[in-house]
């Protein structure tokens, strides 16, 4: 059986499954709720049912006032619908809405996807996921190394689960060790969430991303958020990076494959034979962007009238930025997430 949840006061809809909890199901449709425990403890995803049968699922530990149980209260982690239902909740709308956690993961498995970059997995506790907005960062802290501030690369919508893309920089303490010394089981301590490189989810305008290798993984965050939300606008990705290097280029081309409203552009950077890292040259780096930005502006002469979300180092990516402004790129339109390390 399924069942249409309407939110209130947001107005937002989504069906849920009678197999899934109503927490899960809007998770699964891109409604950010604020939740952490996952098994009726913490209180966090709280609502009040204002039309509707639900189910509870088990016993739950948190204890409602008396003030709550008359207006009908109920825990979104333990409650299946029974009917169609009209809830009263609580939406994390913007960053502000996010308090700041301290969770500890485990490392759940380690990708290598090519020579530099390697995929990390890591596992919350499930008394204690982490809650995030698509398109935020966290700072990683390993024993003995010093925290690195890093994108998450998965959606919000099964938060006990988290991806980071990391790539290998010689030299770097952080990287060094992801490739060469952290193993599955190992602690790795969360801090965060921040930042606001944010999908605006109100917005009906064509969408373009633009990513500078690793500064794939925000981007691809909010690009899961987007689908989850079946946003019905054009979206085109442009990923930047080396011949060899575009990690996960055959899920890109599943998103266009799967979606009439989706195109996906790789740009290869030309390093005209300056060593494994062009952009430790400046002016190639430069150079590199404005093509980018030129191949952007051939595929869409005025971009008046689109949100521009971009990716990158940002010693490099001024280049870019300018380059769009020849074709109409608008500052209230677009977000930049300038990456800090690789």
């Amino acid at each position: 059986m399924t069942a249409h949840i309407k939110l209130l006061p947001s107005g937002k809809e989504f069906v849920a499954q009678d197999t899934e909890t109503v927490l899960e199901a809007a998770l699964r449709s891109g409604v950010s709720i604020s939740y952490s425990c996952n098994n009726g403890t913490c209180g966090e995803c709280k609502a009040h049912l204002l039309s509707g049968r639900v189910n509870q699922l088990v016993g739950q530990d948190y204890c409602f006032s008396e003030a709550e149980k008359n207006r009908n209260a109920i825990l979104l982690c333990n409650i299946t619908a029974a009917s169609d239902l009209e809830i009263e909740v609580h939406e994390a709308n913007s960053a502000q809405d996010i308090p700041l956690q301290k969770v500890p993961t485990r490392v759940d498995k380690l990708e290598r996807l090519s020579n530099d970059i390697m995929v990390v997995h890591l596992r919350t506790p499930r008394s204690q996921t982490l809650n995030f907005l698509a398109g935020q960062h966290v700072s990683l802290e390993v024993a003995g190394i010093p925290p690195r501030n890093k994108s998450i690369a998965s959606c919000p919508c099964n938060a006990m689960h988290l991806q980071f893309h990391i790539r290998h920089v010689p030299d770097d303490p952080f990287s060094e060790h992801v490739f060469t010394k952290l193993k599955v089981a190992d602690t790795v301590m969360i801090n965060g969430p921040m930042g606001d490189f944010l999908l605006d989810e109100e917005s009906k305008r064509p969408v373009i991303f633009f990513a500078y290798e690793t500064g794939f993984g925000p981007v691809k965050s909010i690009i899961e958020h987007a689908i989850a939300l079946d946003l019905q606008q054009p979206i085109h990705l442009y990923w930047l990076a080396r011949e060899g290097e575009f990690y996960l280029e055959n899920y890109c081309r599943s998103w266009e494959d799967a979606l009439d409203n989706f195109t996906y552009t790789p740009l290869v950077i030309q390093a005209n034979g300056e060593g494994n890292d062009p952009f430790m040259h400046p002016e190639i780096a430069a150079k590199n962007f404005v093509m980018a930005g030129q191949r952007v502006g051939a595929d869409h002469p005025d971009l008046s009238g689109f949100d521009c979300y971009l990716s990158g180092p940002e010693s490099t990516m001024q280049p870019l930025i300018e380059q769009l402004r020849v074709y109409g790129l608008r500052k209230d339109l677009t977000q930049v997430d300038f990456m800090q390390r690789y």
